[in-house]
């Protein structure tokens, strides 16, 4: 058997002692790194019963019943001319609104859709409006049109036939 602190063999009988917490067969030379245990005593695990809590489920919301405004196609032209309007470079509408430049460049070039609180941030800052109410016809109006899928275009043979 080997000490399983320094990892020599132990001749005779190893000392069992408690190391921080965990107790450990040691040869004598380590046996001082730890309290002398005299025999193993198990811990009692007792589960007590807990009481059962009815949980109850609110009906989901609709992803969509938050979407109320839309972005308007051509968000990035009209970003363009209110900066350009108030004589600001793209820096100093950032410095203004707190944001980097180039998270602006790219929303001007439409590499970036603005998130809702930088939206809120350019309209506050411009004076200009970048979103429009979008009606829940518009939203779920006409049908869903899918593709062709496999199993139009596959003759579909049952096993046996």
């Amino acid at each position: 058997m080997q000490c399983e602190i320094c990892g020599s063999d132990i001749k005779g009988n190893p000392i069992r002692v408690t190391v921080e917490g965990s107790v450990l067969d040691v040869c004598g030379k380590c046996a001082h790194y730890g309290k002398p245990t005299d025999k193993w005593t198990p811990v009692s695990r007792k589960i007590s019963p807990t009481e059962r809590v009815i949980v109850t489920h609110k009906p989901r919301r609709d992803v969509f019943d938050k979407l109320q405004d839309e972005i308007i196609p051509d968000y990035a032209q009209i970003i363009k001319k209110g900066r350009e309007s108030l004589g600001l470079t793209i820096e100093e509408l950032a410095s203004k609104m707190m944001e980097k430049a180039t998270l602006l460049r790219k929303i001007e070039r439409e590499e970036l859709i603005p998130e809702d609180a930088v939206r809120k941030k350019l309209e506050t800052a411009l004076n200009i409006k970048l979103t429009e109410k979008v009606s829940s016809q518009d939203q779920r109006g006409g049908g869903f049109i899918r593709g062709t899928t496999l199993g139009d275009v596959a003759i579909i043979r049952k096993k046996g036939k």
